[in-house]
C-alpha cells in the first residue's frame, strides 16, 4: 500500500445502507478513507473514474445503471465488493472480478472477513509490477 491509506467507493441507492456500510468499515478498518458515495451505478463510474478508489462496494440493484453493470466498467482497475440483499446475483457478480459478496443484513463478523481479505489484496504487489521484477 506504499504508505498511503486505502481509498474506498461505496455505491448504493438507500442513504441509511451507505451510511450503515461507513459506519461499519470505520469502525472495523479505521485506515480506511471513503472517498465517496454514489446513488446509482452511472454515478458510481463517474465518481469511479474521477477518484479512482482502491475499492469499491456495490449494490446490485439501482436505479439506472445496475452494480453489475458498473462493476464491468470498473472491473480489473479496483477490488470489488457486491454488497446486497439479492442473492441471487453472486455468480455473475464473481464472473466480473468480485472479490466477495455480502448479503444483507450483514454482521460484523462477517465484513471483517471481507476487510481482512481486502487487505491481503492490497497488501500484495501489482501482477505486473511482480511480473516485471522477475524478467
Amino acid at each position: 500500500m506504499n504508505g498511503r491509506r486505502p481509498t474506498a467507493l461505496i455505491a448504493d441507492d438507500e442513504p441509511l445502507l451507505r451510511e450503515r456500510l461507513r459506519a461499519h468499515l470505520t469502525r472495523l478498518w479505521p485506515e480506511l478513507q471513503i472517498v465517496g458515495e454514489a446513488r446509482n451505478g452511472r454515478e458510481a463510474i463517474e465518481m469511479f473514474d474521477e477518484l479512482a478508489p482502491q475499492i469499491v462496494f456495490l449494490d446490485v440493484q439501482m436505479p439506472g445503471l445496475s452494480g453489475i453493470e458498473a462493476a464491468r466498467a470498473v472491473a480489473r482497475r479496483s477490488q470489488i465488493v457486491f454488497v446486497t440483499a439479492h442473492a441471487k446475483y453472486a455468480v455473475e457478480a464473481f464472473e466480473h472480478g468480485a472479490i466477495d459478496y455480502l448479503v444483507k443484513p450483514f454482521d460484523d463478523a462477517r465484513l471483517a472477513d471481507t476487510v481482512q481479505r481486502l487487505r491481503e489484496r492490497l497488501r500484495r504487489p501489482p501482477a505486473d509490477a511482480a511480473a516485471s521484477a522477475v524478467s
